[in-house]
């Protein structure tokens, strides 16, 4: 059964958590290199527009006259469709079903106010306008997807849409059911949504410099530049918010971190293009299927993740801009003078 008040508890902590690595804490003696000055950097405020609020507080029966005076602000979602009487069937068909409202239902217990999430956005936002001056700050909009958790964030030109459902708290009932993953539904909680903002812009920014991934070694240098783009957008999360680790993997990665190298190295591994090694050592999984059950996943991508920390750090006059046009993975490595730790 799912408690309201279990969960408003758990999102309270949760937030204050997200809060907290979001915000330079004063005892810090030390701020990461990667964290930029933002004191001069302001933003409009961010306001999340609740989609699904409209939908399931309208009346069914008259979908167009409940949704017609709100087309202009959701037009992302309604566009000309609530003309179309098809449309607005699929809509009521979409409101009705028992499903969808009941998640709907425990959505409110977890999300009834977004105030502490558009906070953590907005300052979010402010490291993005200041390493991006020049781009615009999405309109946020959130809904109910039927927990599409692989979609749960959906970035198109100047909107950013936020599937609220796929973030209900790791042991949300539903999740288990679905058969969804449990390495993949322990992300699933409020904590979550702003590094995965973050992923879909740093994707968005690495697919427009159009660099080929073709190597191993390519793929990991590519990872780590996402894993980069979340230093710098959100830089006091922890590390296992970016790459998506729990205690135990992120302590084995670290543990590890040198033998995971060499047994790269030592199969010439970095320059295989082959998709089932690449895929073994970056794509998202439970563990490493080459090490053992209590291994970390998407070594690789850790390992490429430190290898381009090294290259900005050694590199201090590079933006992050320059970081994502440079495509050649093998200056990359070669500059950053990478050493896994317990090497």
């Amino acid at each position: 059964m799912f408690k309201q008040k279990i969960n408003k508890v758990y999102f309270f902590i949760g937030f204050i958590a997200l809060i907290s690595f979001l915000n330079a804490c004063n005892s810090c003696s030390k701020r990461p290199f990667y964290e930029a000055d933002i004191s001069g950097v302001e933003i409009d405020g961010i306001h999340i527009h609740r989609y699904e609020e409209l939908l399931f507080n309208a009346n069914p029966f008259i979908l167009f006259e409940e949704l017609a005076p709100h087309q202009e602000d959701f037009y992302f979602f309604l566009g000309e469709g609530i003309h179309n009487e098809e449309n607005l069937q699929v809509l009521y068909e979409y409101v009705t079903d028992p499903l969808l409202a009941e998640i709907y239902n425990d959505s409110r217990e977890v999300w009834e106010d977004t105030g502490m999430l558009e906070t953590s956005l907005e300052n979010m936002f402010r490291y993005y306008k200041y390493h991006f001056p020049g781009n615009n700050i999405p309109e946020v909009y959130t809904y109910i997807s039927g927990i599409d958790y692989n979609l749960p964030v959906i970035l198109e030109q100047d909107t950013l849409v936020i599937a609220i459902d796929n973030y209900l708290g790791s042991d949300y009932h539903y999740y288990e059911k679905l058969g969804i993953p449990r390495y993949i539904s322990h992300w699933m909680r409020p904590e979550s949504v702003t590094a995965d903002v973050v992923r879909i812009l740093a994707s968005d920014h690495l697919s427009a410099a159009s660099q080929e991934t073709e190597t191993l070694l390519d793929h990991m240098i590519f990872e780590g530049k996402k894993l980069f783009f979340l230093d710098c957008m959100i830089p006091h999360a922890h590390d296992s918010l970016k790459i998506l680790y729990n205690t135990r993997q992120l302590a084995w990665m670290k543990n590890n971190e040198g033998f995971v190298w060499a047994y790269k190295m030592d199969n010439d591994l970095l320059y295989s293009t082959d998709h089932s090694t690449i895929n073994k050592f970056t794509g998202r999984a439970p563990f490493t299927s080459v090490f053992s059950q209590n291994s970390a996943p998407q070594t690789g991508n850790w390992i490429g993740w430190h290898i381009v920390r090294e290259y900005m750090r050694r590199n201090p006059d590079l933006s992050l801009q320059d970081l994502i046009n440079e495509t050649d993975s093998r200056r990359i490595l070669r500059e950053s003078r990478y050493r896994p730790a317990g090497r």
